[in-house]
């Protein structure tokens, strides 16, 4: 190599060997260069160590100086003290599902214990003379924390009242019969009695039958008043229903929506249905009175299908078929007359903890306007009828002919059709009393075989005689004493019947 390669270096000139030109040469020169190059960043990274080493100690000296110039700990400000408090229990929850849910019904309700009017334990429900709503304690289904066991679940339900409809149904040899009782304006429900949950449970729906002319009229009294109130005009049998005769023939028997209504007129309610109402109203009518939605938990909903001709719609006018529903939305329907309203059942009052704290429940939903007063007033005139020379005069009339329930007017529904799962012949009584200005509804539903005692507007009237009639002469007030609200929950004290007793002995209190 004839040139010379230079080093500049702050203007140093540093002369370098001249490189061999040979194959053994040049391998030598690459070592020497990868050698070079290991030895700097073995350098490289001291540096770096060296670097971050000073930085850290003049960190560390600057903070011991910094904090040496503050105030002393005399002089700055107290911090609070770390709480040794126990923690705030956490919120209470709604009652579980399974407690909502709850639905004692069957006879074994007679079992529970009664609470009093100021409160207290008074005995079991099956006992004469108990009177008061029924409880009853339980295990709470979820962890502890979230309230304290036992739950103790209070019902609207009246003692009383539950046993003298069970009463009432063992007297009538009823095997398979339902039946409510409600507060009219509130909801809340008096008394629920089924025979038998496992074949008739009260929670199912089934065929609603001769109850839908109630809605039927409701529906034509609201769009259709002036054809409502027109003569219906029939021929034959006027529950006797053909594919002709929802058309009115030219000649035949003429009655009013009144006595079609009393008398439960097939034939007029399927000409009303299909030419003074029509498919879409008489299906939001349906919905509107509640019966295509559940009524309370753990109930089924109800079902209509108009079909697919003018029959179909007749025959779903009239009852004939097309329409199911649970106990709960026929006691609904029995407790719109009152005033057009549609209230919401509900038979727990409150459920409460083991320390005495009322668990959260969803308010009762208020009650939604369905038709107009005057129009629910115009149905409870007509449907007097019913119970006085109607298709229930045998369930409100003595056996001398005179009024069962003295002055006190019912106004009411009968239906039946036949049906299966449990077969049989399916009974209906709805009924508003007093019909003038109602405060008890009811509704009753038999599955009667070909042999029976007592029919279903029989039965209800039964149990309105134990509503007016128990305290002397049958009167509109008697409802007075079923339909009083409740303690308040922090007024309620479960005794036992030991303590009880003891605090009778003592003058602290009585049973």
């Amino acid at each position: 190599m004839d040139e010379e390669a230079h080093h500049v270096d702050g203007g140093n000139r540093e002369r370098w060997p001249e490189r061999s030109t040979s194959a053994a040469d040049d391998a030598g020169w690459r070592r020497s260069q990868r050698h070079r190059r290991r030895q700097l960043t073995f350098r490289g990274k001291a540096s770096i160590a060296f670097l971050v080493g000073t930085a850290l100690a003049a960190g560390f000296w600057s903070a011991r100086l910094l904090v040496s110039s503050r105030p002393f700990p005399e002089s700055m400000p107290a911090q609070p003290p770390v709480s040794t408090a126990p923690r705030e229990p956490a919120p209470l929850r709604p009652p579980p599902r399974n407690v909502i849910e709850r639905l004692p019904v069957s006879r074994a309700a007679l079992d529970l214990r009664v609470i009093d009017a100021t409160g207290l334990d008074v005995g079991p429900a099956s006992q004469q003379g108990i009177y008061g709503r029924l409880y009853e304690m339980l295990p709470s289904p979820v962890p502890a924390e979230f309230w304290e066991e036992p739950l103790r679940v209070e019902y609207t339900l009246d003692a009383e009242l539950t046993r003298a409809v069970f009463r009432k149904l063992e007297i009538g040899r009823v095997n398979l019969g339902n039946v409510v009782v409600l507060d009219a304006r509130t909801g809340r429900v008096l008394a629920y009695a089924a025979t038998d949950v496992g074949r008739f449970p009260p929670t199912r729906n089934y065929p609603a039958a001769s109850l839908v002319k109630v809605i039927t009229a409701a529906a034509a009294l609201d769009t259709a008043p002036e054809k409502a109130n027109l003569p219906c005009r029939y021929r034959g049998s006027p529950y006797r229903l053909t594919p002709s005769r929802i058309d009115p023939p030219r000649s035949g028997n003429t009655v009013s929506l009144r006595r079609a209504l009393a008398t439960s007129n097939n034939q007029c309610f399927a000409q009303l249905a299909v030419h003074a109402v029509g498919e879409r109203p008489l299906m939001d009518a349906i919905s509107r009175f509640g019966w295509l939605a559940v009524p309370a938990p753990a109930h089924a909903a109800g079902t209509a299908d108009p079909g697919e001709d003018r029959f179909d719609i007749g025959k779903l006018g009239c009852g004939l078929a097309g329409c199911r529903i649970t106990p709960l939305h026929a006691a609904q329907l029995a407790a719109a007359l009152a005033n057009g309203e549609l209230v919401s059942p509900r038979w727990i009052e409150r459920v409460v903890d083991g320390r005495g704290r009322e668990l959260p429940m969803a308010k009762p939903v208020s009650a939604r306007r369905i038709v107009s007063p005057e129009i629910a007033k115009t149905l409870r005139e007509m449907l007097v009828d019913t119970t006085r020379s109607g298709t229930a005069r045998r369930g409100f009339r003595k056996r001398n002919g005179r009024p069962l329930l003295g002055s006190v007017q019912v106004a009411g529904k009968t239906g039946s059709l036949s049906g299966k799962n449990p077969s049989g012949r399916y009974e209906w009584f709805i009924g508003a009393a007093p019909a003038d200005d109602p405060r008890i509804a009811i509704a009753v539903v038999l599955v009667q075989s070909d042999l029976w005692w007592r029919n279903a507007s029989q039965i209800a009237g039964d149990v309105l005689r134990v509503v007016f009639c128990t305290e002397g002469p049958c009167r509109a007030e008697g409802a007075e004493r079923w339909i009083r609200p409740p303690v308040e929950a922090t007024t309620v004290q479960i005794r036992s019947d030991v303590e009880r007793r003891e605090a009778s002995a003592t003058g602290k209190g009585s049973g």
